[in-house]
């Protein structure tokens, strides 16, 4: 079989350096036999319509998206998937010619997630954060069938509310940046306890400090690498068309993360 001319995948996002994708999407591409090549590119929302603009050019692949383009990626494509459509927010853009589909792969992932996390059901769950992420946080929740929903932002002064509601709360959502990378935490110590179960975007490091401390209170708690994982194999094969090579992008991420993923 004659060997495909190279394309070229990007992440697009804002202060992404710490991405693990590169690393998933490179090794899948060499398992694979293709010479594409997968890059992390920062832009601004100034510079974002027309990054956007060269995915449809010869040579592009498609791209990953994340914080902050979420939302503003699916208003300059050409279709949206279903699931993009619900979410109002894309994270995988996939290239048809000179035309572009969003997707959001984080949807599926994140259900499978929330559902090994909480196999019992879901009563009240608190999100916190309300960019793309939460949105398709939001979605995978009401597929869950969950009881009751509150967001919490900065935005919108709802954050210091955050005691009373996590009091109700059988789970919770990190849908923020907070803690990348560092020993930031979004929740508080004290509010732990063994029946609030915590979910965290966030994945490196991995587990984060919101994830240990609610397992030190006795909660069941992931990090998420799981959803990353689950996003870009389900990506992969959206803009491949074949089978993606889970495990050789787990071990990928595991070796750029580190062994104690939840993945």
């Amino acid at each position: 079989m004659a060997t495909p001319p190279p394309l070229r995948f990007r992440l697009l996002g804002l202060g992404i350096s710490y991405s693990a994708s590169p690393a998933m999407m490179t090794a899948a591409f060499a398992h694979l036999g293709l010479p594409h090549t997968y890059e992390l590119t920062d832009v601004t929302e100034e510079a974002l319509p027309g990054i956007v603009a060269a995915l449809r050019e010869p040579g592009a692949g498609g791209a990953n998206v994340t914080v902050p383009h979420k939302g503003a990626v699916a208003a300059l494509l050409d279709e949206l998937s279903p699931d993009a459509a619900r979410t109002g927010a894309v994270n995988c853009v996939v290239r048809d010619g000179d035309r572009l589909t969003g997707h959001n792969t984080d949807l599926p992932a994140l259900t499978d997630e929330l559902r090994q996390l909480r196999p019992g059901g879901i009563g009240h769950a608190v999100v916190l954060g309300g960019g793309g992420a939460a949105r398709a946080v939001h979605t995978a929740l009401e597929d869950l069938h969950t009881e009751r929903i509150t967001s919490l932002t900065r935005r919108d002064g709802s954050w210091d509310l955050m005691a009373d509601e996590l009091a109700t709360a059988d789970l919770v959502v990190n849908a923020t940046p907070i803690g990348t990378g560092g020993e930031a935490t979004p929740i508080p110590t004290a509010l732990h306890r063994p029946d609030l179960a915590v979910y965290d975007l966030v994945y490196r490091p991995s587990p984060t400090l919101v994830v240990t401390e609610a397992r030190a209170a006795g909660a069941p708690a992931r990090a998420g690498a799981g959803m990353l994982l689950g996003q870009a194999w389900r990506s992969l094969e959206l803009w491949l068309g074949r089978p993606a090579p889970i495990d050789v992008m787990r071990d990928a991420l595991r070796a750029s993360v580190g062994d104690a993923i939840d993945a």
